[in-house]
């Protein structure tokens, strides 16, 4: 298979030597504005296109659905796109396989896989299982040069002290051996406790920052390769509307309208970025 140069690109861009700052579009405008904004590399958030589609988090969404955002993306972005493909959407390793390739052959050169089931009776998938689907993901992946980015939730699902942190590099090393080329640990904002996982996990660690998280500089002299953000921007837009439906319901004036985005900037974003197929 002919060299992808934006897995390429991608690739390069987790060596450092600086902090990879990924934030993540949920719409093809989102992604445009991202990318003018001057980021390298951009990525998916499957929580906020599922906002956009009426789903839920979980893989609610079909996943033929979830491709045609991604491709839509990735076809008309000039800077590489990570896609979040939540667990894989399967039960076995083979179905992760066959997800890792469609994603890939969507044109994304990134994937996260995760370990959570969003069951209540058993949140994380087993650590052995796990491996097994993040090792055929990378299987998968390898042909197309195609990033991995493993997830595991301990933190994210309430995980606290020493317990916690045991268990997630524990985790973290297991998806490394599987061959695994980024370890993303969402739910960390405890700077001596990102120190800690830097330290112990053997790999390049994402960390999802929020509210509290140390800011990109600090995350880069830690030894963060890779920092991303969700949803956040999502609701952050979401959070915008319903200020701007709140003020024209109460009050009935347009006081938001002087902070949107102009009709003519938006389309000469859109045309500077043609649809292939027109």
């Amino acid at each position: 298979m002919a060299k992808n140069s934006k897995a390429e690109q991608f690739r390069a861009l987790h060596a450092g030597p600086r902090l990879l700052v990924l934030p993540n579009a949920w719409d093809f405008a989102s992604a445009l504005l991202l990318e003018r904004a001057g980021f390298n590399a951009l990525a998916t958030t499957s929580a906020g296109i599922g906002y956009t589609f009426g789903y839920p988090i979980g893989q609610a969404m079909p996943r033929q659905e979830m491709l045609s955002v991604i491709h839509r993306m990735a076809e008309r972005l000039s800077v590489p796109l990570s896609a979040d493909m939540e667990a894989g959407y399967g039960d076995s390793p083979q179905q992760v396989a066959e997800t890792t390739r469609l994603t890939a052959e969507a044109g994304a050169v990134g994937i996260n896989i995760e370990d959570r089931t969003y069951r209540q009776d058993q949140p994380l998938i087993e650590i052995q299982e796990a491996a097994d689907r993040v090792r055929a993901a990378c299987e998968a992946a390898r042909p197309f040069g195609m990033f991995v980015n493993a997830r595991t939730d301990v933190y994210w699902l309430g995980g606290t002290g020493e317990a916690a942190f045991a268990h997630t590099v524990q985790r973290a090393n297991t998806f490394r051996e599987a061959g695994a080329d980024c370890l993303f640990v969402p739910g960390v904002k405890d700077p001596q406790v990102i120190r800690r996982l830097v330290a112990e996990i053997d790999g390049p660690l994402n960390i999802l920052a929020g509210l509290g998280s140390p800011n990109t500089a600090e995350l880069e002299a830690m030894g963060v390769r890779r920092v991303t953000f969700g949803a956040t921007m999502a609701r952050a837009a979401y959070a915008a509307l319903e200020q701007a439906a709140a003020e024209l319901a109460t009050a009935g004036t347009y006081g938001f309208m002087s902070s949107g985005s102009a009709h003519a900037d938006m389309n000469r974003l859109l045309r500077r970025h043609p649809d292939p197929k027109s």
